[in-house]
């Protein structure tokens, strides 16, 4: 059996120095297509239907965000929400250019990049970059950052009444069944307060510096995740993911597609006792 060869030191810094130079030259992007919005920035072609959209910003964004990975590290290979599987080599990146898409189009201030990356199967870092804020979110070896500093733990709350949850369902394109939108009132009802923000990375990226005790989403692909589960873990928070078949899946580089219901929380809160953990091993969400 051949063993891999463990990360060093020096690979794990460069991929993790990388990351957020990609994270910030795609983010130079969308804030400038979204600060000065126009027709060409906002061009806007339809990929699932109309609730599910790519502009000219999201593109170029990725654009800068792979440039700048392959000219760090040509031995890369890239997995764009625009674009797709591009290159190859042994440091794997998972990218979402804008992930808030319908949010930037409609001149919202709320979305993000999101980046993660692996080298030979393991997680080397996960960053979400704000860049209306300027906000950083990093984790590397196992910590977590916000604009280079450490992020102190702080509760919110451990029970569903002393706190909010961070989701976007129901979702857009088809109408909720009765199942789901008795789910959601359920939600309404349980929780202190329920929020649809439009950003599947930056609601993670919420839970893990503890801005919001706990978020469930449903419906997102592979970049939409992946960094922020490297951030929730960082902080030592709960991941619990499921696939189409509500079985438990541990969230690596190879299982990410798999992953179909996701739910983190923060260390601390009572998700057990929770009305959301209640309705996940239901399989009702």
């Amino acid at each position: 059996m051949t063993l891999s060869k463990p990360i060093t030191n020096d690979i794990r810094d460069l991929i993790a120095t990388v990351a957020c130079e990609a994270a910030r030259a795609a983010g130079a992007v969308a804030h400038r297509g979204f600060v000065d919005a126009s027709p060409e920035s906002l061009a806007t072609q339809q990929k699932a239907g109309f609730f599910d959209i790519v502009t000219a910003s999201d593109k170029a964004a990725e654009r800068a965000a792979c440039d700048t990975i392959w000219s760090r590290i040509p031995a890369s290979r890239i997995l764009g929400e625009e674009g797709g599987w591009q290159g190859e080599g042994d440091t794997t990146w998972i990218i979402d250019p804008i992930d808030g898409t319908s949010n930037f189009a409609s001149g919202l201030p709320f979305f993000c990049v999101s980046i993660a990356a692996y080298h030979r199967g393991e997680p080397v870092c996960g960053v979400v970059y704000d860049p209306v804020r300027d906000e950083m979110f990093v984790a590397d070896r196992g910590r977590l950052t916000l604009n280079g500093a450490a992020v102190p733990h702080f509760l919110r709350g451990r029970s569903d009444r002393e706190v909010e949850v961070l989701t976007n369902a129901p979702y857009e394109g088809e109408r909720p069944s009765r199942a789901a939108q008795e789910a959601h009132a359920d939600l309404v009802n349980s929780f202190r307060a329920v929020r649809r923000l439009g950003s599947c990375a930056l609601h993670l990226a919420y839970v893990a510096v503890g801005r919001v005790a706990i978020a469930y989403e449903s419906k997102f692909s592979a970049w939409d995740i992946a960094a922020g589960i490297q951030l929730v873990q960082a902080a030592g928070g709960e991941v619990h993911a499921r696939d189409a078949e509500g079985r438990a899946v541990e969230p690596q580089e190879d299982t990410l597609g798999s992953v179909k219901r996701l739910v983190v929380a923060q260390s601390g809160f009572d998700y057990q006792s929770s009305c959301l953990s209640k309705l996940i091993a239901d399989g009702t969400l």
